[in-house]
């Protein structure tokens, strides 16, 4: 009888090693799937709160430049002792016989969301309640009323903040908006703060407060 021998020294797999080969590759894939999964979750989250910190960022960053120049004396109402969400102004506008002229009074305020009025409830479906908006207005009241809205996703109380008559976030003021103005004692700093926040396509709540101090020149 003649045998054939396998001159090469190869053989295949067999139908054990084949199957774990298999099972191997496929953990494999899953584990690569998931790791790409969160990272682009990860990816997702970080743009959704770079979008929120610029909304925010460029909110108060406007109020300084147009507060920078405001008279302190058409500061209504007077942003202390507790934080004000609503403040009017005037800014000059140039000089006539020696004299400063004064442009249209402007106001920049918390307004709630048209979408979701002040109830405590999530009239809009969007996870979150009684957020509101930042409106910069001219002339506000009159015929020649002009407004720009600033912001929007505008936490209806500033980080830390909850509506219990106290100073929960010790920054000094109590039951404060997401938008607020303070003056110090002297007149002449005004301190901007500002909480944005919203929801990811997760639904997971994100959040951005800034703050920054303005020093009044006239």
């Amino acid at each position: 009888m003649l045998t054939r021998t396998n001159t090469n020294g190869r053989r295949g797999f067999t139908l054990v090693e084949s199957l774990f080969a298999l099972t191997f590759l496929a953990i494999l894939f899953l584990a690569v799937a998931h790791t790409s999964s969160r990272a682009s979750d990860a990816f997702d989250e970080g743009g959704e709160e770079q979008l929120l910190s610029t909304e925010a960022l460029r909110c108060v960053d406007h109020a300084s430049v147009a507060l920078e120049l405001a008279e302190r004396q058409s500061l209504t109402p007077a942003p202390a002792p507790l934080g004000r969400s609503q403040l009017d102004f005037r800014t000059p506008t140039g000089f006539a016989a020696g004299a400063v002229v004064w442009g249209a009074p402007q106001r920049i305020a918390f307004e709630q969301d048209p979408l979701d009025a002040d109830d405590g409830v999530d009239n809009d479906g969007d996870g979150r309640i009684d957020e509101g908006q930042v409106a910069w207005i001219e002339s506000p009241g009159t015929a020649s009323e002009r407004r720009v809205v600033w912001a929007r996703d505008v936490s209806d109380l500033l980080e830390g903040e909850i509506e219990n008559d106290a100073d929960d976030n010790g920054n000094g003021l109590v039951d404060e908006r997401g938008l607020s103005f303070e003056i110090d004692d002297t007149g002449n700093v005004l301190t901007i703060r500002l909480t944005c926040e919203r929801l990811d396509e997760g639904r997971r709540p994100l959040r951005k407060t800034v703050e920054t101090a303005v020093r009044l020149r006239n």
